[in-house]
């Protein structure tokens, strides 16, 4: 049924967003022991902490472009498949430049993400309930956040700041075969659909 249908969807997103949450809190549960293993500055620290800010920006206005064209389920596999193989890219960094590469285009994964996790989510259920599935899919982010810092307390060792990102990365790229599957698709063909609509609408 389509209600059923929609409590999948849901708890799909619901399970992205929880590995979103769990990549932008990974930065902050690291960094202590990130800091001293790559030699990093105080000033280092900063654009580390910041660069991924730039890039969900960026991520942001071009996940949206993308989904008008491509349709909101491929632009939200893709960037989930980034930010999961980049989040693996920023565990095997070696350097300051290789760590802000990866974090940044990071970045750009987890921007293209949420706006598509959104909109999938808010198409899926019935107005009554869309309220009350977005929040779902916003509570999400913090649970991943903790479940970083739980990652965090489990290693002991300075290089265990590795694992963090290395589990960040291969958990969203598990859940991408169940979106796969699961996500109903979304064509840019109804994107079109909807802005002629609108258009018609204010020609009257």
């Amino acid at each position: 049924s389509r209600a059923k249908g929609g409590l999948v969807t849901v708890a799909v997103c619901c399970l992205l967003a929880l590995f979103e949450g769990f990549d932008l809190q990974a930065a902050g549960v690291a960094a202590p022991r990130l800091a001293p293993d790559l030699h990093l500055k105080p000033e280092d620290l900063g654009w580390f902490f910041s660069i991924s800010t730039f890039g969900l920006m960026a991520g942001a206005a071009i996940g949206g472009r993308l989904s008008d064209r491509f349709g909101r389920k491929a632009t939200l596999l893709v960037s989930v498949a980034a930010f999961g193989i980049l989040s693996i890219a920023t565990g095997l960094a070696h350097d300051l430049n290789s760590l802000l590469l990866a974090r940044f285009l990071t970045g750009v994964g987890l921007g293209g993400a949420l706006p598509n996790l959104i909109a999938i989510v808010a198409e899926s259920v019935s107005p009554k309930l869309r309220g009350r599935a977005v929040g779902f899919l916003y509570a999400g982010m913090p649970c991943g956040g903790a479940m970083a810092s739980l990652v965090s307390l489990a290693g002991a060792h300075p290089s265990d700041w590795r694992m963090i990102f290395f589990v960040g990365g291969v958990g969203p790229l598990l859940a991408l075969l169940l979106a796969l599957v699961l996500l109903p698709n979304s064509p840019k063909a109804q994107v079109a659909t909807d802005l002629a609509t609108v258009y018609l609408m204010n020609q009257k």
